[in-house]
């Protein structure tokens, strides 16, 4: 089945984790060692390997970098080969074909604890690195000597040939022996060094990333309550569910999905997170499903009620007034869950914890979530216009100079819709969130970019908004996939200018000042999004950037910071 898809642009290439998603409880942290099977992404490029060898290989062919070479050649230790991992992987080479590299000031970067600190997260080349083929000659001959002092121990059975193929096969064997104690030492080597590594990881740059947010977490649970009624206050009117519905491609992307796979909700038990007025719900009975459990907070649920009714459903669809957090089920679980729970920069008012709640209390272990898979989006834009009417306005108001009222505007994200041809440099993902897996303490996240210029001109801030995907399995989208790509039983919709216009809308972070840019340009950044302490509905940013033109060095770039809220 192939199903029709809101159109994008193109491609984009992905940003990764930085220490604000690594969560150091998180068990997977601690097994990490036991993932050495994952595929392993190239430096330069997003191919994916089953072994470092083939890899390093990789870089070393298209994109003229020898790892192993320089490991030999500088005599890395394992340390030393981390950081070098870290810095390449920290340049975000996936915007660029690169095929020749060299390092600058390599020393200096070998021997700088700040690329200790992981780029990808979990990444498990760190791990599988001194696996690979290596020229040290020094390590094997250490290797070799540690292995004839301990051997001799397991030589008490006495062995002796009395043909020539019984000696062969014994000279065989006693290689064959040799080269597997050596793999074993060499194992207890590396497992040595990488646990007094992600133990060093954990001490320096998680623990205290930890308290933080633990004093975060006391602030919000403060304040949640006092907020939350007023969030859902604002569900009970008439106007937001109205907004909703006339969104034709939010609306009808959840029907199609639903609608087109009938065989997937037929006598199946669905359950509504959020359901407002309960369309999701009523499309859901209309595919077959045999019973519907529409959870709802607000007020509207008053007149849900009539409608169900009114649509002679309700022998199929239950409502239930309250959070999800708190309801009780009749049933032990559901074999899908559907909500509509994105907001403006995806993660405004928090409605994906909620929805991560029902998935892990209710959600059958085959069960499906609907939406499977969300990607945020960043790019630049030129947009004169917009720049004007929202900051140079206070310039000069009927002759009268009102730099005051900027401060506000400067700080506050805007909701706006931008045409497609402000996008002034390529488009990355900064955060894919996998809704069957994901946990909440990731729905916080700090990301680098790279943004490349497409033509010469002016930026004049960066944008915000998301894709989502529909799928009949739950699978990851892969980042190479892209909104418009017709992929069997896989449907969705985009946010972005190149589609068309959402509810959503897009998220512009307006720059103080605008920056002239020429083709080639690049912006280097992090972006920062929590929940606001002052209200865990509402989204704080911190956006960090370089300009780096042809013949910059980036390390002398001046560092830009801007500060902004979504409320």
């Amino acid at each position: 089945m192939s199903t029709q898809i809101s159109s994008h642009s193109g491609n984009y290439s992905s940003s990764e984790y930085s220490e604000s998603e690594y969560d150091p409880n998180d068990e997977r942290w601690d097994d990490w060692e036991e993932e050495a099977h994952q595929d392993l992404k190239c430096l330069f490029c997003n191919e994916l390997f089953h072994s470092a060898n083939d890899l390093f290989n990789h870089c070393s062919i298209h994109h003229g970098f020898d790892f192993q070479k320089i490991r030999t050649e500088l005599k890395l230790d394992f340390y030393q080969c981390i950081r070098l991992i870290n810095y390449i992987r920290q340049q975000n080479f996936e915007l660029e074909k690169i095929t020749s590299y060299t390092i600058q000031n390599i020393q200096t970067i070998i021997n700088d604890d700040v690329y200790l600190k992981p780029v990808l997260e979990e990444d498990p080349l760190l791990y599988a690195f001194d696996y690979a083929e290596s020229e040290d000659e020094e390590f094997d001959k250490d290797i070799e000597s540690h292995s004839l002092g301990l051997k001799s121990q397991d030589q008490s059975i006495e062995i002796n040939p009395t043909t020539p193929l019984e000696h062969e096969l014994l000279k065989k064997l006693r290689l064959a022996e040799e080269r597997l104690f050596n793999t074993e030492v060499r194992f207890k080597t590396i497992e040595s060094q990488f646990n007094e590594y992600r133990n060093m990881v954990k001490n320096s740059f998680l623990d205290v990333h930890s308290d933080i947010k633990s004093e975060r977490s006391l602030k919000l649970t403060s304040t949640y309550e006092e907020r939350t009624n007023y969030y859902f206050n604002s569900y009970a009117k008439n106007d937001i569910h109205e907004e909703m519905l006339k969104d034709r491609i939010r609306t009808e992307s959840y029907r199609d999905f639903i609608y087109e796979n009938k065989d997937l909700f037929k006598n199946k038990i669905v359950l509504d997170v959020g359901c407002g007025t309960g369309i999701l719900s009523m499309f859901a009975a209309k595919a077959g499903a045999s019973k519907v459990f529409s959870v709802e907070k607000s007020d509207i649920i008053e007149r849900t009620k009539e409608i169900i009714k009114e649509n002679q459903l309700d022998d199929i669809i239950t409502l239930i007034n309250g959070k999800i957090e708190e309801v009780i089920l009749p049933v032990k679980n559901v074999d899908i869950i559907i909500s509509e729970w994105m907001g403006y920069f995806l993660f405004f008012e928090a409605m994906l914890d909620s929805v991560i709640v029902a998935r892990d209390k209710w959600l059958a272990t085959d069960g499906v979530l609907a939406p499977s898979h969300c990607r945020l989006l960043l790019s630049a834009i030129e947009d004169e216009e917009l720049f004007n009417d929202t900051l140079n306005f206070w310039n000069d108001v009927y002759g009268f100079k009102m730099t005051a009222m900027k401060s506000p505007i400067k700080t506050s994200a805007i909701i706006e819709y931008v045409e497609p041809q402000a996008i002034i440099t390529n488009v990355v993902s900064i955060k894919e969130v996998p809704t069957y897996t994901i946990r909440k303490f990731r729905l916080d996240f700090t990301s680098p970019f790279t943004l490349v210029s497409t033509r010469h001109g002016h930026v004049h801030g960066f944008m915000g908004y998301f894709d989502t995907w529909f799928t009949r399995d739950n699978h990851d989208i892969p980042l190479s996939q892209n909104i418009g790509d017709k992929v069997d039983e896989v449907s969705g919709f985009t946010t972005g200018p190149q589609g068309k216009v959402t509810h959503w809308r897009q998220t512009i972070f307006l720059l103080e000042h605008s920056i002239q840019v020429e083709q080639g340009t690049i912006i280097n950044g992090t972006i920062d999004c929590k929940k606001s302490i002052e209200n865990p509905r509402d989204l704080d940013f911190e956006i960090r950037y370089r300009i780096v033109n042809k013949d910059d060095n980036p390390n002398d770039t001046k560092e830009y910071v801007q500060k902004f809220y979504l409320r």
